[in-house]
């Protein structure tokens, strides 16, 4: 199929740097997301590779060719807006075979085709409708079918999900990662969803400001971020400030919270007095009745709140007077506010993060 090369790429309008020198190379049958809150340069960066914006600087290469210069119908790429931009006036059949129709393919492999990608899409039989006759969920595998039924080189997906229910957008993210899988063509993938690039992705690019920040596989973005922005943005997280004061087995650190004294790693070299950010997720803690000797990361606290949630219960847990840890504990715990408490973590549950104010 076909790699993806980034090199230096650069937009900007006017005054504002929407992308700002980035570099990513997304391999053969890869699908990558570009995740960041709004305004961070990843709709930008689809639409520079897309060819529906013109980069200031750098290089976009298909299979090491540049396509930089060529126009958008050039570039041998399907690609899936938020909005689908499905033609309102044409059938099912009429959208697919649009792309076809303008590179002059026979009629009867347009129909060949119509009816394959109906198929791959779970949409046969509905050829004849028009996009006011469909649901969301359909509308959606239309539009990717329109991208699909041209056989691309690279799909991009613009936020393709934004619009659908929870339930269907729940739906739809195995649906599009396993058709993805199946016909192993190389994506990226643009949301805000961390849920979203999680469930879909094979690495996650986090961008703020134009920049990427980090580029790794979900499980790595998730438990080992490498700044507290990006732990912040992604997942709920606790973060306790500390000082180093020592050194533990492997890489582990010891250092002292205003919880006492507690154990952490990390990957990054850290000196005694570093001012540092422990981070525990809320799901790693567990809450017990007593303190157990000899455990390494206890930390005493009071019930303050309470939040079921079907599936799990939220615990706001006050320590140490003006700190807060948020716990998600099992539906069925029974611990109520006001109740005292112990929150236990393993040292491996926890990362530790440079101080921002460093």
């Amino acid at each position: 199929m076909t790699t993806l090369n980034l090199k230096n790429l650069s937009c900007r309008f006017g005054d504002v740097v929407a992308v700002d020198g980035i570099d990513l190379d997304v391999g053969d049958r890869e699908l990558v997301s570009l995740l960041g809150p709004s305004g961070c340069g990843k709709t930008t960066t689809l639409r520079c590779i897309a060819g529906f914006e013109s980069p200031d600087g750098g290089d976009i290469l298909f299979d090491k060719a540049s396509v930089i210069g060529l126009p958008p119908e050039k570039r041998d790429l399907g690609m899936v807006f938020q909005n689908y931009a499905l033609f309102p006036h044409m059938t099912v059949s009429g959208n697919l075979a649009y792309g076809l129709q303008m590179r002059k393919t026979p009629q009867q492999e347009i129909d060949r085709r119509i009816g394959e990608t109906l198929e791959i899409v779970q949409l046969a039989g509905l050829d004849d409708r028009y996009p006011n006759q469909l649901s969301g969920g359909q509308q959606q595998r239309v539009a990717l079918a329109r991208a699909l039924i041209i056989e691309p080189r690279v799909l991009l997906l613009d936020e393709p999900l934004a619009n659908l229910d929870a339930k269907l957008r729940e739906e739809m993210r195995f649906f599009i990662r396993n058709l993805q899988k199946d016909l192993g063509i190389t994506t990226i993938y643009v949301t805000h969803d961390q849920a979203e690039s999680m469930v879909m992705s094979d690495r996650i690019v986090v961008m703020f400001n134009g920049r990427i920040h980090q580029i790794g596989k979900p499980a790595e973005i998730y438990n080992f971020p490498a700044t507290q922005e990006i732990a912040d943005f992604i997942g709920l997280s606790n973060f306790i400030a500390c000082t180093v004061t020592g050194r533990g087995d492997n890489d582990q650190y010891i250092v002292d919270t205003p919880a006492g004294t507690l154990r952490s790693t990390t990957n990054a070299n850290h000196t005694v007095s570093s001012k540092v950010i422990i981070m525990v997720r809320p799901e790693v803690i567990t809450l017990h009745t007593r303190s157990v000797p000899g455990e390494y990361n206890e930390i005493e606290g009071v019930v303050m709140e309470k939040y079921y949630l079907g599936s799990a219960i939220t615990y706001r847990i006050r320590y140490a007077d003006e700190g807060v840890l948020q716990v998600q504990g099992q539906p069925w715990s029974e611990f109520e506010v006001g109740d005292p408490i112990w929150c236990r973590f393993d040292v491996e549950r926890s990362w530790i993060l440079p101080s921002e104010s460093n």
